[in-house]
Parts: structure tokens; C-alpha cells; sequence
């Protein structure tokens, strides 16, 4: 065993797949990722960062809670609200604060998750809604 993770466990970091530098998708979700990107538009972390200033958007952090115990972006008009209850718990978790009208910025700790999420609110009638390109890690490097 010893000898196997001598011989992989480099190889995992020269080819940068180790500790999710990159997402592995399938060419299915690659494709479907690139339609939802179609849909939706980006915005920089260092755009971001003026508009928290500004107090213009809130941040929905699609992460899941075990990665929000992690790290996070420090706000105050924020939603945590994991991917997978996203359709479940909006109308509680960000209805109940916000509207529809309202500009979302949405991140997760890479990009898919939060453009997928994107996608998933303006099909639910959300008027202004944006994913951090590159994610948590672009954001906080």
C-alpha cells in the first residue's frame, strides 16, 4: 500500500487533480455546463468585491454545510442554501428575505455547482442572477 501512494500521490499533484483544482465532469454535464453558461452571466471576484461594497447583490453560497464550516465569503446580505436543496428551500431560505427582483451573485468552491444553481433560478423566475466565475477559490486564492 505504502508503495502505491509513493507512486500515485504525485502524479495526482503534477496532474492537478488532487484536492478538486479542477472538477471531473462527464461530457454529458460538460455540455450541459456550457448551455447553463449560455444562460447566465459571470461576474470576477474582484467585480464582486466592489459590488459587496456597494451593499448591491446577495451572495448565495450553493456549497453544501460541511464546506461552508470550511471557509466562506464574509457578508452580511448572504444565503447558504446547498445545491441539492436549492428548489426545496428557496422560497423559505431566500424568499422570506429577499425578491425575485433582487441581484444574486451565486458561488460554490469552483464554478459548476453555482452555474448550474444560476440556471436553475431564472428558470425559477429569478430576475438578476450571476455566478462568481472560478468560484470560491478565485475569490479567496
Amino acid at each position: 500500500m505504502k508503495k502505491i501512494i509513493t507512486i500515485i500521490f504525485p502524479l495526482l499533484l503534477a496532474s492537478g487533480t488532487f484536492w478538486a483544482n479542477e472538477p471531473i465532469l462527464s461530457d454529458e454535464t460538460k455540455v450541459l455546463l456550457k448551455e447553463a453558461k449560455m444562460q447566465v452571466e459571470p461576474v470576477q471576484a474582484e467585480k464582486l468585491k466592489e459590488w459587496m461594497v456597494e451593499q448591491k447583490i446577495i451572495l448565495l453560497d450553493v456549497r453544501d454545510p460541511d464546506e461552508w464550516e470550511k471557509s466562506t465569503i464574509n457578508y452580511d446580505r448572504q444565503v447558504k442554501i446547498s445545491r441539492g436543496f436549492l428548489e426545496i428551500k428557496y422560497p423559505k431560505l431566500i424568499l422570506d428575505k429577499y425578491t425575485k427582483e433582487d441581484t444574486f451573485v451565486v458561488y460554490c468552491a469552483l464554478e459548476p455547482r453555482s452555474v448550474f444553481a444560476a440556471q436553475r433560478l431564472k428558470q425559477l423566475g429569478f430576475k438578476h442572477v450571476i455566478y462568481l466565475e472560478g468560484g470560491l477559490k478565485k475569490f479567496n486564492p
